[in-house]
């Protein structure tokens, strides 16, 4: 479905098509640090000529997920709020919206 995956970390740090590893270390890293300067990471896939898509994990305990008509963020299509995430929902939310499997978001 996704052309790429993009991972920027709590702290800034791109990451292109990230690994589970990548994913992993990233979410333990804003959870532990629990830094309110720095409260979320996120994930963003998409595709030339398709949607793009997002989903903010916030050390807070929640995530959203935002799809755009494209990658210049044209319209927003879609907007929705995820309650009570850990460290392991927000790893298979991640998951989930790399492999495309959105209805699971």
């Amino acid at each position: 479905m996704f052309e790429w995956s993009n991972l920027t970390t709590c702290f800034g740090t791109g990451v292109s098509n990230p690994s589970d590893s990548d994913l992993k270390q990233s979410i333990a890293e804003l959870f532990e640090s629990n830094n309110d300067e720095h409260p979320d990471a996120w994930v963003e896939c998409g595709s030339e000529n398709g949607p793009l898509c997002s989903v903010s994990i916030y050390s807070s305990g929640y995530a959203l997920f935002t799809k755009y008509s494209d990658a210049d963020m044209s319209e927003e299509l879609e907007n929705r709020r995820v309650e009570n995430v850990t460290q392991d929902v927000g790893l298979q939310l991640w998951k989930n919206l790399i492999s495309g499997r959105l209805n699971k978001i």
